[in-house]
C-alpha cells in the first residue's frame, strides 16, 4: 500500500505518546480502497491491523488519498467534502481526530 509509510508514523507518534495527554480515545476503523474502491486493507490505527468491532467511527478512504493527507497534498475535509472520503459514526469523535490531521497541516504551512 502506498500509504503503508504514514500509518507507521502515526502508530509511531501514538507508541510514542504519553497515554495520559491523549485528546482523542475514540477507536477509528480506517477502511482503505484501490482506485476503483475495493477494498485494500482495514486498519485500525490503534496500533493494530485489521477490523474492530468497537469502532466509534470508519472512514473509508482510497489508499492514494490517505496518502496525499499524510504528505500535506490535500486535507481530509477537502476529501470528504469532495465525496472521496466517507465518514460514519460518532461525528463528535471524528470531527476529534480530524482536528488533529488539520493542525499538523497548519504546522507546515
Amino acid at each position: 500500500m502506498k500509504s503503508e509509510c504514514i500509518i507507521e508514523k502515526i502508530r509511531n507518534k501514538l507508541k510514542d505518546s504519553n497515554p495520559d495527554r491523549r485528546t482523542v480515545l475514540s477507536v477509528f476503523q480506517f477502511n482503505f480502497t484501490d482506485a476503483d474502491g475495493k477494498l485494500i486493507k482495514s486498519v485500525d490505527l490503534n496500533i493494530y491491523d485489521g477490523t474492530t468491532d468497537a469502532a466509534d467511527a470508519e472512514i473509508t478512504i482510497s489508499d492514494d488519498d490517505f496518502y496525499l493527507v499524510g504528505t500535506k497534498e490535500t486535507t481530509f475535509d477537502k476529501l470528504v467534502s469532495d465525496k472521496k472520503a466517507l465518514v460514519k459514526g460518532d461525528m463528535t469523535a471524528i470531527d476529534k481526530m480530524l482536528g488533529k490531521f488539520r493542525s499538523a497541516s497548519d504546522e507546515v504551512k
